[in-house]
């Protein structure tokens, strides 16, 4: 058996070695303690990143089943009890921002590795995002994670794996408004485009369903927790940074173009309402002609009757709460 596996590291290089052994050999030298390899752990991995990186840019070719073996041996290297146990020793895997985007872009075209992979890839980049300029200092690098944001799959049937990616969308997004508020500001087209994404989705999984196509209770709680995430979202968007309103106006127009598509739910309805809320609070009377110019008739319609309860309901409370205040 020593004599099979021996010269693993050459084999798994040699381009004369067949995909598929190249696999096996991989799978033996994780598991196996005779495989003795200087950074082991950190080897394999970069080979499994490589490999994959090497086929999606088409610079080699590998049957079908070798594709989904080597996203399956990915998945079991992040997942295992070795993997832990190395890292709890203080030991470390490097993995490059840019690799982290591969992984996260291209597990997401396969829905059965959302949950697995797709998400903790994401999870694991917004802990280094929460960590800040100690861990992530080039601003570039955050553009690179909020580029991985827009692969992350929001359309899954299952509710579990909607809620759990749209989590982790939400986080990334909130880190990076908490901890690079600048680079926010200079990537605001791209950072929209990543809310836009939870705003849509929750609007297009909260619309009113028949008798029969009624979610459970389990379900409907879950999408209620993302509608609170969207306005508390919204929240922060709002206060982070004043030179973020130039965009207010974009921000509403997203909003009630695709609310006139759409009935909502009104629990649904009226987090997001309660989030727009705040948007609106930073529109001048400069953008609300801009918006009325602006919007198709019928989407023009959806906004007055929303600008017109911001008007009597939130913006005079406001009002009378800073009036009070003083």
């Amino acid at each position: 058996m020593a004599a099979i596996y021996s010269g693993i590291q050459l084999k798994l290089k040699n381009t004369r070695t067949p995909w598929p052994d190249k696999l096996k050999l991989a799978r033996f030298a994780w598991i196996s303690t005779q495989c003795l390899l200087p950074n082991k752990e950190q080897v394999l991995f970069d080979w499994t990143n490589h490999a994959l990186t090497c086929f999606y840019n088409k610079k080699v070719e590998m049957p079908p089943e070798v594709v989904e073996g080597l996203w399956t041996y990915l998945d079991d290297i992040l997942h295992s009890r070795k993997l832990h146990n190395v890292l709890s020793q203080g030991k470390t895997i490097s993995l490059r921002l840019t690799v982290a985007q591969f992984i996260i872009k291209e597990s997401s075209k396969l829905p059965s590795l959302t949950r697995v992979l797709t998400v903790p890839g994401l999870e694991a980049l917004t802990v280094l995002l929460r960590q800040g300029k100690a861990q992530i200092s080039n601003p570039h690098q955050v553009i690179v994670v909020l580029g991985a944001l827009q692969f992350v799959p929001l359309d899954s049937h299952c509710m579990e794996d909607y809620h759990s990616a749209f989590e982790a969308v939400h986080e990334a997004l909130f880190a990076i408004i908490h901890c690079y508020p600048q680079v926010m500001l200079k990537a605001s087209p791209t950072f929209l485009n990543c809310f836009y994404r939870l705003v849509s989705s929750v609007m297009h999984e909260g619309k009113q369903r028949s008798d029969t196509d009624r979610a459970s209770e389990k379900d409907r709680e879950s999408l209620l927790k993302c509608a609170r995430l969207v306005e508390r979202m919204y929240t922060h968007v709002a206060s982070a940074a004043e030179d973020f309103t130039v965009l207010s106006s974009f921000m509403v127009a997203q909003y009630v173009s695709e609310l006139q598509r759409v009935t909502l739910q009104p629990e649904i309805k009226a987090h997001l309402t309660e989030g727009i809320y705040c948007i609106l609070d930073h529109c001048v009377e400069q953008d609300i002609k801009f918006l009325n110019t602006t919007l198709q008739m019928g989407v023009k319609e959806v906004f007055n009757e929303l600008y017109s309860s911001y008007t009597h309901y939130h913006k005079s409370q406001r009002q009378g709460e800073e009036k009070y205040t003083v």
